[in-house]
C-alpha cells in the first residue's frame, strides 16, 4: 500500500513537472521578417540587418517591416517607411 502510494506520488510530480515545462515556455518566433526600400518592387530579408546600424524606419505612407514580401502583410504601424543606411 505504502510503495503504491509513492508510486502515485512520484507520477504526479512528474506530471505537474511536464505540464510546467509546456506551461512556461515561450514560442520560438521562426518567421522572416521583409522590408521594401522602393514600395514593395525588391524585397529584403530584415532578420540579419540591425536597426538604426543597417536601416531605419523613419515617417513615411508605409509600413516598416512586413511578415511576408507582399505589402498586404504589414507588421506594426503602417506611417513608417524602410530605408537603408
Amino acid at each position: 500500500m505504502q510503495k503504491s502510494v509513492l508510486n502515485l506520488l512520484r507520477g504526479g510530480v512528474f506530471a505537474l513537472a511536464a505540464v510546467a515545462a509546456f506551461a512556461f515556455t515561450q514560442p520560438q518566433n521562426f518567421s522572416t521578417t521583409y522590408a521594401t526600400p522602393n514600395g514593395g518592387i525588391t524585397w529584403v530579408e530584415a532578420d540579419d540587418l540591425v536597426i538604426e546600424e543597417d536601416y531605419d524606419c523613419v515617417p513615411g505612407n508605409e509600413a516598416c517591416t512586413y511578415s511576408q514580401p507582399s505589402m498586404e502583410h504589414p507588421i506594426g504601424p503602417t506611417n513608417r517607411k524602410f530605408v537603408v543606411l
